[in-house]
This record gives C-alpha cells, structure tokens and sequence, in this order.
C-alpha cells in the first residue's frame, strides 16, 4: 500500500472515530476537534505522498502548504490552521468546545477533504 494510501485510510479512521462521538451527549467531546484536526493531517500528507514529501511535524507541514506547494494547498490553510488553534484549545487549556460549536467544524474539514480529494 502506498504512503497515500495509508494517509487517506487513516484520515477516514479518524472520520469514523469523531463522527462516532455523540455531541450532544458524550462526555468525551473534547476530543472531536483533535479527531478532526488529525483526519485533515493525513489528508495533507496523502497529498505530500504524492510530491514525494512527507512533514515531519507540524512545523514543516505548515511550511510545505505556505510554500513548498502553496499553488495547490494555500486556499486550505486558514481551515487548517483554525482546527488546528481548536484541537490545540482543547488539549493544552483543557477547553471543551460546545456541540455546537463543533458542528461549525465539520465544513472546514470537509473543504480540506473535498479539496485534497480533487488533487489526488
């Protein structure tokens, strides 16, 4: 299976794992934004599977869509960064984003996937 490949099908795990997280009801929600943070990682990174390039961290991965390949991964970058900032929240100032608020995530992680979809 090629490096890609494993991307996609790990970005659809993660899919499935905060998809399956009940907002309204899961005392767990705190982990939906960071579910959605990382789907889109490996949607990114299946597409820098396609270069080849793989990001060793966040860092590096943020400098391949700003300049590395800016043409074709920029117009995701503000949805990027902001589930990033979100999953961040949640993990390090032990935020507990609302449903509500996460169900305004969901079509920024869409775009990144339709997006990186079209390129792959």
């Amino acid at each position: 299976m090629s490096q890609k490949d494993e991307h996609v099908n790990w970005a659809n795990h993660d899919r499935d794992f905060w998809t399956s997280i009940d907002l309204d009801n899961s005392p767990y929600t705190d982990w939906a934004p960071t579910g959605m943070f990382y789907e889109t990682v490996h949607w990114i990174e299946a597409f820098l599977a396609t270069k080849p390039y793989h990001s060793g961290d966040h860092g590096q991965r943020k400098w391949a869509i700003l300049s590395l390949y800016s043409s074709d991964l920029q117009a995701i970058y503000a949805d990027f960064d902001k589930l990033k900032q979100d999953s961040e929240t949640a993990r390090y100032e032990c935020y507990k984003h609302t449903a509500s608020e996460i169900r305004q995530l969901v079509p920024l992680v869409d775009n990144i996937k339709s997006h990186i979809s079209a390129l792959l």
